[in-house]
């Protein structure tokens, strides 16, 4: 059933209802009123997984949940998540890849420290794009304008990382958040975890070789399509918003 489910689910002829269905999660994600519609999407996640990836319900806040690393698609949460688990020496319930501002302020509500991922809105969109390339680099522009807005009266409640911070100083990105909430997580030892991350890039790269050329056509149609004239405002804003949260991250600490 989980298989016929996702075969179901990825269909090229589900790309029209796959993209409707990723603006509804997007609001369901963002809007308190909507948050039990977002929990459906979990409980389809969980009939789809199919074991490739993370499975949903470590996804998601819990009790016991002792820290969030979660941002925009495209930020680095795989590596900063990854490396982050790897570095403990032990077992800590991790909060992650929601990409949903609800989970993040649920988060906060029940005073679980979090470390809010953040990368340039262009780059960001269009490697988000560039994967799922049924979603729209307006939809993702706009996914990402929603995302941070919804997050910007708690700028008090998280640490913010940048893509450089969050790749390469994400040692000092997690002593940030012992600082902040009084937590002992392990520092990551950065370079093992570039090194490691690297290597994985590279297998995976070279299992997917004859879809290298594909996938570099599409970033390119997704680039021109975020210089658009109708995208202009969208990333004008987006930048703005990036420009803020950029601040917040190269002070140490989100404290505005």
């Amino acid at each position: 059933m989980n298989k016929l489910l996702l075969e179901i689910k990825c269909h090229p002829l589900m790309n029209q209802p796959r993209k409707l269905s990723y603006s509804i999660r997007s609001l369901a994600g963002q809007e308190p009123a909507l948050w039990p519609l977002y929990d459906l999407y979990f409980l389809w996640d969980q009939m789809t997984w199919n074991g490739v990836i993370v499975h949903p319900k470590e996804k998601a806040i819990c009790k016991d949940t002792e820290l969030v690393i979660d941002g925009f698609q495209g930020s680095a949460n795989s590596f900063a998540f990854k490396s982050f688990k790897q570095s403990q020496t032990r077992p800590v319930k991790v909060g992650h890849h929601s990409h949903a501002p609800s989970q993040i302020i649920k988060a906060i509500k029940q005073g679980i420290p979090v470390l809010l991922t953040i990368r340039a809105p262009g780059d960001a969109v269009v490697s988000f794009t560039s994967r799922w390339s049924y979603i729209s680099v307006t939809q993702a522009l706009q996914r990402y304008i929603g995302f941070y807005t919804k997050l910007s009266p708690y700028t008090s409640h998280y640490v913010v990382s940048t893509f450089e911070q969050t790749t390469q100083h994400l040692d000092q990105m997690v002593q940030n958040v012992n600082s902040k909430f009084g937590t002992h997580f392990d520092v990551v030892d950065v370079p093992k975890a570039n090194a490691e991350h690297k290597a994985f890039k590279a297998k995976l790269d070279k299992s997917k070789s004859q879809k290298a050329a594909i996938h570099e056509a599409l970033k390119q149609e997704k680039i021109k399509e975020l210089t658009a004239e109708k995208n202009a405002q969208l990333l004008v804003k987006a930048n703005e918003l990036y420009q803020t949260f950029e601040a917040l991250a190269q002070n140490g600490s989100s404290t505005v």
